[in-house]
Parts: C-alpha cells; sequence; structure tokens
C-alpha cells in the first residue's frame, strides 16, 4: 500500500524559508533525492559535508533519521523553536513521536548475508524472523529483476502487534487502515507490516511482503514521482512473481472484476483513486481499485513492453513535477494517460473470444450460512475441551451445508484424526478440485498426508503455501500435527520450523 509522493525538497524549503541560502539549493536537492531514492549511505556523506546550522540540513538530518528507523533521534532534531511556524517539520515530528514510542522496545534483527534489517514490538515473533528473511531476500531479489532496480542494503522491515502501531510508524491514519483492512504500507523507505500474530485467521503475509518491496523499489527507481496507478497496478502484479504460480491463483482475476466494475458502472477509477487506496471510502471500493488497476498496467505492459516501462520510470525520475505523469508517458509512448485510459477501457468492454481459465476447484456454495456458522462454532467449542468425537458431529452437519469450504473440510479432517480415523479424515480433506479456495489449515493436512505418502517435492510445496498464509496456526507451524492428534508423530519440522512449532504447540497447550 502506497501513499501519494512527499515532495521532500518542497517541505525543506518551507521549512528553511529565509535560510535556505545556507544551504546550497543543489546540495539541498542531492541530499532529498539520495534519501528518496533510499540511498542512505549517499544521503548520509552529503549531510556530513553540509551545513549543520541550516535549517533545511536539519530537517533533511531528521528525515533520514526517521527512514534509518532512528525515530526518537528525529523527534529530538525537530523539537528545537525554529521548526515551531512550520507546518511541515510539525508533522514530520510528530510522526517521529509516535514512532519512536511504538517501537522504544523494539527487537532488531539483521540477516548481514541477505541485506535485511528487522524490528519487531513483540519478542514472540522472534520465531518468524528466519522465514521473514528468505522471503524479504527472494522477493528483493526477483522484483529487482523484473524492474532493473537494485535496492541498497539493508531493507528495512517494521513488523507491528495492530492497526495502532501501523498507524503510530507509518502515518497511515487508523480509521483509514481499519476501513480497508490495510496489512502493510511501504513509507520512510521501509516496509511496515502487521505481524502475522495479529490476524486471528491469518493473512498471505509473503505476498504482501512482496507488494510492500515493489513499491519501494518503484520509489526508487522514479525518485517517487511514480504515479499511485502505477505504483499500485505494478506491485499487485509482482506480489506474486517471486515465486512459482500456487493453487487457487487466478492469473485473470483483475481483469475480470474491472470488466465487471465498469459493465456494472461500479468502476472507482484509475486516476480517481486519491492519495491512497487505503483511503478509500470501503473495502469494496479497494478491492475494485485494485483489479483496476493491475489490469490497467496489465495492459500498458501488453502494449508497450518491459522496455518501455524501464524507460518510463526514469523519464518520471528525471520529470519530477515538470511535466509529471503525462509528460512522461507522453514522451515515451506518444500517448497521454487520457489515451492510455480510453485504449484499456475500450480494450476491457469486450469479452475475451474464450471466458478465462479457471484453477480446477469447486464454486463455493453455502445452503444456510447461518446454520453453518452456528454448527462450526459448537464444533470448535466442542474441540477446545477435546471432545473430539462430539465436535466431528457438528463438522458434519455443517459439511453437509458447505462441501466446498475448505475449512469445515480441515476441521472435520482434523477431529477424525484426534480419535484416529485416519481414512475417514483424508476421504473427508477432500482434493484440490474439491474445495473452493486456499486454507491454511486445509493445505497444512493435505501437506503431511502427502509427505506420509512419499509425495516429498509436492508436498513441500503444499507445506509452503500454508506456511504463507498463516504461519501462526498449529498445523502449520507443525507440518500437518497438532496437540490433539492420536496419529503418531512419524517427522518432526526441520530449524528453523521446529522452533517455530514448538513455541505455537506451547501456545495451544496453555
Amino acid at each position: 500500500m502506497k501513499f501519494a509522493p512527499l515532495i521532500a525538497l518542497a517541505l525543506a524549503s518551507a521549512v528553511a524559508g529565509g535560510s535556505a541560502a545556507a544551504a546550497p539549493s543543489r546540495t539541498l536537492r542531492a541530499i532529498s533525492d539520495a534519501i528518496t531514492e533510499i540511498d542512505l549511505e549517499r544521503a548520509r556523506r552529503l549531510l556530513d559535508r553540509a551545513d549543520a546550522d541550516s535549517p533545511a540540513i536539519v530537517f533533511e538530518r531528521a528525515r533520514l533519521a526517521v527512514y534509518l528507523g532512528e525515530c526518537e533521534a528525529a523527534a529530538a532534531m525537530l523539537d528545537v523553536p525554529q521548526f515551531l511556524d512550520s507546518k511541515e517539520a510539525l508533522q514530520l515530528a510528530e510522526l517521529a513521536q509516535s514512532c519512536a514510542r511504538a517501537t522504544v522496545a523494539g527487537l532488531v534483527l539483521q540477516d548481514d548475508k541477505r541485506g535485511i534489517w528487522l524490528r519487531m514490538q513483540d519478542d514472540a515473533d522472534r520465531v518468524l524472523a528466519p522465514f521473514i528473511f528468505e522471503v524479504a531476500a527472494l522477493a528483493r531479489d526477483a522484483v529487482g529483476r523484473d524492474l532493473g532496480v537494485d535496492l541498497p542494503r539493508p531493507l528495512r522491515i517494521d513488523l507491528v502487534r495492530d492497526l495502532f502501531s501501523l498507524a503510530a510508524v507509518s502515518g497511515l491514519p487508523v480509521t483509514a487502515a481499519e476501513t480497508t483492512g490495510t496489512l502493510a504500507v511501504a513509507r520512510w523507505g521501509r516496509v511496515i507490516m502487521l505481524s502475522p500474530r495479529a490476524a486471528q485467521q491469518g493473512y498471505p503475509w509473503q505476498d504482501t511482503l512482496a507488494h510492500e518491496i515493489t513499491h519501494l523499489m518503484l520509489s526508487r527507481a522514479s525518485r517517487d514521482n511514480a504515479p499511485l496507478w502505477l505504483q499500485e497496478g505494478i506491485a499487485k502484479r509482482e506480489e506474486t512473481r517471486w515465486r512459482e504460480r500456487r493453487p487457487f491463483d487466478e492469473p485473470q482475476w483483475a481483469d475480470v472484476m474491472a470488466r465487471t466494475a465498469l459493465v456494472s458502472g461500479r468502476s472507482v477509477g484509475i486516476d480517481k483513486i486519491g492519495p491512497s487506496i487505503a483511503m478509500l471510502p470501503t473495502p469494496d471500493a479497494a478491492s475494485t481499485a485494485f483489479a483496476e488497476v493491475t489490469s490497467f498496467m496489465s495492459f500498458f505492459l501488453r502494449e508497450s513492453g518491459e522496455a518501455s516501462f524501464r524507460l518510463l520510470l526514469a523519464d518520471l525520475k528525471g520529470y519530477g513535477d515538470d511535466g509529471g505523469p503525462d509528460g512522461a508517458l507522453r514522451s515515451v509512448t506518444g500517448y497521454t494517460l487520457t489515451d492510455w485510459k480510453a485504449r484499456w477501457e475500450k480494450a476491457l468492454a469486450v469479452p475475451p473470444a474464450e471466458p478465462p481459465a479457471r484453477a480446477a476447484h469447486a464454486e463455493a456454495k453455502i445452503d444456510d450460512p447461518r446454520e453453518l456458522a452456528r454448527r462450526v462454532r459448537l464444533g470448535d467449542l466442542l474441540a477446545e475441551r477435546q471432545h473430539a468425537a462430539a465436535a466431528a458431529s457438528e463438522y458434519e452437519l455443517g459439511f453437509a451445508q458447505a462441501r466446498a469450504e475448505p475449512s469445515v473440510r480441515w476441521r472435520l479432517a482434523r477431529a477424525q484424526l484426534a480419535q484416529g480415523e485416519r481414512e475417514s479424515s483424508e476421504r473427508n480433506l477432500g482434493a484440490e478440485s474439491e474445495v473452493s479456495g486456499a486454507h491454511a489449515g486445509w493445505l497444512a493436512l493435505k501437506g503431511r498426508f502427502g509427505a506420509e505418502a512419499g509425495h516429498e517435492a509436492e508436498a513441500r510445496k503444499t507445506l509452503a503455501h500454508a506456511l504463507g498464509l498463516h504461519p501462526l496456526l498449529e498445523d502449520v507451524a507443525c507440518e500437518g500435527y497438532f496437540t490433539l492428534d492420536e496419529a503418531p508423530v512419524t517427522r518432526l519440522p526441520a530449524e528453523p520450523q521446529r522452533a517455530l512449532c514448538d513455541q505455537v504447540s506451547q501456545h495451544s497447550r496453555d
């Protein structure tokens, strides 16, 4: 999730006021650009040689501290009388102070080999660090190859415990995050992301991390001049390209949703999404906007090519405020955004000759949602009290209501395993073609059954998929095994998964 660009030089000039001459405009521009492009070592070197007493330089030094995650230092720099009349400096000071309060006891871990810096609010998230390091490095390298961008090291990631902390560290209003279900943002040169621990049902944290890393790279490549439709469209496209295609991925989802919105009159408009998709009024509007910008940028890349896209980023970096996105688009392609939008909508309005291919899985159908919810809830309460047989009976009644729902199949199969009914469990868990979508618990149990049957390579992929959705679910952390399981544990996870399994299992027993 990306905010609209922050023009740092304009802010610094406003802060400097009449003292701007103390910091030569060329030096100030170079410092500001280096920070915006996340070239923080270069910014530090330039600042070391600049006039330390210039308000504009002090402001940029504080901004660099925020980018480095040193919020307390930034707050101290801005807490001086010379900034009391500057709205921009006061806003940055407020952000630095809220960030400092949220991260004051944070744990910082670094993977020097991969070049990743990770700060966590909760020590309990330490077991997730190896997985975050691995995915962050893979995504950074894959996105970098796609975009032709090299992101300076270390890549900085803040893992926060809740939406209030996300807002405090990033500056995104809490109400906006709550309304659209925001999980992460890319701002201040870092990824700021909710811990998987914060989402009771889990969330696709791996793809979310790749999405935000893409934003950082686009900001670097364009000097933060890339418009929001480009930022979000490319980030959404890149969030799955770092990995192999997985079951239940839907490559055509964006075109299908965008076409439906256009035909029904519910289109948000790629040029009308405001300062951030996170600040749209409803989750439906956010979903539609994501689909539209993703579809639009896919159309642009098909029509114009990868080389043209990279040239567009370079032009955006050079144009800045002089011509903006329209000037860069016209320079590279000969068309303005209005022209491109008209071409895309014309192509989108024509249904494909053949319907988009769907993955082979069942259509979601729930006969009685209220009855299903009641049965599942009752089954969960019984399972928590170790009444596996009674829980299985409730889940069977729920299963009759929604045979394609993977969470119900997983619950039923799990309860049957807890009674030692392995054959019934595997049968009722079902195949990929029998469920409507991805579910972490279902995938974990499927991976376990596959590994026990000797299908190790496929099982590894399935278990990795589960880990990317909900690493703190016991079945996922322990690769298909769980505390109440009657079946013998035939294998233990290797490190670092074993440490994750031990922590989650202990929590389940407590």
